[in-house]
């Protein structure tokens, strides 16, 4: 009774784990551009440090449609949008003067830093650029609680079977 019990539990785990690694892959994968529903906290900055001189609007029509506007007097040299990564993210519609279109893939629930990078005009030397690494980290926890499931389905079979053998 003891052996058929730990087969089937064995057999109920696999078909959870199975189950759970559908659904984080699923979840884990390139957003779609098709939702408009969520809307994600936008913070603004100038060469890594929270600044007034960038102005935002979202598209009326999709909200994950989001312009940046830098507005400030030094050269505008580039975008970068730290703890996001392009093509998985969010993707650039438009990049023109000095204002940057992207959309921001429905799967993406974190926060939007908009990061200008600027010379300043008295600034002679070209290296402007500080990159924010202190974000989070992508979450990864429904990937490795499917890991877990499937070691604990595993060592579940192999100790019915070793039982089994010794039976015998």
């Amino acid at each position: 009774m003891k052996k058929a019990l730990s087969i089937i539990l064995s057999l109920v785990m696999l078909l959870s784990v199975g189950v759970a690694s559908v659904n984080a892959f699923a979840a884990g994968g390139v957003g779609s551009i098709e939702s408009t529903t969520k809307q994600n906290k936008i913070v603004l900055e100038v060469n890594g440090k929270t600044s007034t001189d960038i102005s935002y609007e979202r598209d009326p029509e999709n909200p994950r449609k989001i312009t940046f506007t830098y507005d400030g007097d030094g050269e505008l040299i580039g975008w970068e949008f730290p703890g996001m990564k392009e093509g998985i993210d969010y993707e650039i519609v438009k990049e023109k003067g000095d204002a940057i279109t992207i959309l921001v893939y429905d799967t993406y629930d974190g926060e939007v830093v908009a990061n200008a990078i600027v010379r300043e005009p008295e600034d002679t030397t070209a290296e402007t650029t500080k990159k924010n690494e202190d974000k989070k980290s992508p979450k990864t926890g429904a990937a490795s609680a499917a890991g877990i499931a499937a070691m604990g389905a595993g060592a579940a079979i192999l100790t019915a079977l070793k039982k089994k053998e010794d039976a015998e």
